[in-house]
């Protein structure tokens, strides 16, 4: 009976050990968590996307239009030395965007890698797109009134006393006829004794 005892007793401070484990937490993706470092960071990428996307839907060209505008959404250039997922970042950039502008915009689903400008110059010209964001016929795709770049840039230093990071996050807005409409930077930079490493 005491060796029963004794192996539930065991069996209760191992299953409370277990309960109050506190390894892994969850925590909010646009706040910054525990362990950090001087890279970009999901809580960076959240709060740039949503000042950009704040910005362009405020754009008389876009809040004034008789018809939301189509945008098309280039791939994020990363020129930094973080490495940075472009591809998430576009990802959350179109979000914030169709968040923010649910009946003022329209976004264009084209996420390859090609020279977005040539290829679509190409297409207007041999007649299978229309000008404007609308289609000339049934058989005919849209393209775009508006392309958005964004293009990250930073600059890295490291002593003995720790890591400096700085990021530029440059945004632009060109219409068809390449002329811009819009750019803004947003500006990020972080201090820590020790660098993160970042996959």
């Amino acid at each position: 009976m005491k060796k029963q005892l004794l192996f539930l007793g065991l069996g209760g401070v191992l299953l409370a050990s277990c309960a109050q484990d506190d390894s892994v937490r969850y925590v909010d993706p646009g706040q910054p968590g525990r362990v950090a470092g001087t890279g970009i960071e999901s809580q960076d990428l959240a709060a740039a996307a949503q000042k950009a996307a704040q910005s362009i839907v405020n754009l008389p060209a876009i809040a004034n239009a008789v018809r939301p505008p189509v945008i098309l959404i280039t791939p994020v250039t990363n020129r930094s030395a973080s490495p940075v997922d472009a591809t998430l970042y576009t990802t959350k950039l179109r979000g914030a965007l169709m968040q923010y502008s649910p009946d003022k915009a329209r976004f264009l689903a084209r996420d390859a890698s090609w020279n977005t400008n040539q290829q679509e110059q190409g297409l207007r010209q041999a007649g299978a797109v229309a000008d404007g964001g609308t289609a000339a016929s049934g058989r005919q795709g849209a393209t775009y009134d508006y392309i958005l770049t964004a293009e990250l840039q930073g600059i890295s230093t490291a002593t003995g006393k720790g890591q400096s990071d700085y990021f530029l996050i440059a945004f632009k807005l060109v219409n068809y006829q390449d002329l811009l409409i819009w750019e803004n930077q947003y500006e990020i930079k972080k201090e820590g004794r020790e660098a993160g490493v970042y996959r």
